[in-house]
């Protein structure tokens, strides 16, 4: 969680106040997180996790990924995605549950 948390608050200082978001891409037993301006340039950090499903791309408000994330306690969170574009969940050990939207990107 905190290895994450860190990624997703180093990558943010970079993305676009227009669009606001950091890309996640899950792929097998990796994490990249990214964000681009084009005027200023680019941030990439990837990182391991548990996951073996099929590699995609989804893009968040970071703030919305950081907010739960600095409030858990436990050292590992699980994240449950049907896709891209459909609401995801953000969930850990103790009776908590957070839902987070993704973000369209062009």
């Amino acid at each position: 969680r905190e290895l994450f948390l860190n990624s997703v608050r180093r990558v943010a200082l970079l993305s676009s106040e227009k669009s606001n978001s950091v890309k996640l891409t899950f792929a097998k037993n990796n994490l990249e997180i990214a964000a681009n301006t084009p005027d200023v340039g680019e941030a990439h950090e990837s990182i391991p996790v548990q996951y073996k499903g099929k590699e995609f791309t989804m893009a968040f408000n970071p703030d919305f990924l950081i907010d739960p994330l600095k409030n858990i306690e436990d050292d590992s969170v699980h994240f449950d995605f049907i896709d891209e574009l459909s609401p995801g969940v953000i969930r850990y050990n103790k009776p908590f549950l957070y839902v987070i939207m993704p973000m369209r990107t062009a």
